[in-house]
């Protein structure tokens, strides 16, 4: 695997942090190619449909600290957030989810820290995913399991809102998060289907 560079300014901000950071999702970023390739083998499918990788942006971090009231440095940054590095990995069905994140967790050299399920227990606006917070070598990243379709609708969740492409308003919060339940129960019903037929 190629070594991961980081834009320009991330050097400046996160200083001697930088480079645990990106080792630290590399790391990731390996295992679970050797996930994907056991998956293959023992089955002839690979769970993960898609793997994305990132480093916050100075921009971001800063946002986000001075919203904890954190002093904007590259120490809390690293240590006090804990998603300055970011692995998402896509799945095409729930029970890949359950899978990915319990192969993960058995990875040495990662300590789970924390983990989130906002697939059983959703944000307000309908947001759903699988956050695992794991500490490696004295630097945090964290990793997010998705199906594609809580992928499609947390980028439409993105552009929308967080992007302020549109008026945050009250309508298309609402059509947001009908279209959140409408996804989820789609994801549920895939997941049966696919079960009914493996157990045949």
């Amino acid at each position: 695997m190629e070594h991961i560079a980081l834009p320009k300014g991330y050097q400046e901000f996160y200083g001697e942090y930088a480079q645990p950071l990106l080792n630290a999702i590399e790391y990731v970023l390996a295992e679970i190619e050797l996930l994907s390739q056991r998956c293959i083998a023992e089955t002839g499918r690979d769970p993960i449909e898609n793997v994305r990788y990132r480093i916050k942006s100075p921009e971001s971090m800063s946002e986000k600290l001075i919203e904890h009231s954190l002093d904007v440095t590259a120490e809390n940054a690293v240590c006090m957030v804990h998603d300055a590095a970011g692995v998402r990995i896509i799945t095409s069905f729930l029970d890949d989810i359950e899978f990915v994140s319990e192969k993960l967790k058995e990875i040495t050299g990662l300590k789970l820290v924390r983990e989130k399920n906002y697939i059983t227990s959703p944000k307000e606006n309908g947001y759903r995913s699988y956050h695992l917070i794991f500490e490696i070598q004295n630097v945090y990243i964290e990793v997010q399991l998705r199906t594609v379709a809580m992928d499609t609708w947390a980028a439409a969740d993105h552009r929308i809102l967080y992007k302020k492409l549109s008026p945050d308003s009250s309508y298309i919060a609402q059509e947001l998060k009908r279209c959140a339940e409408e996804l989820a129960r789609i994801d549920t019903t895939l997941q049966q289907l696919v079960s009914v037929y493996l157990s045949q």
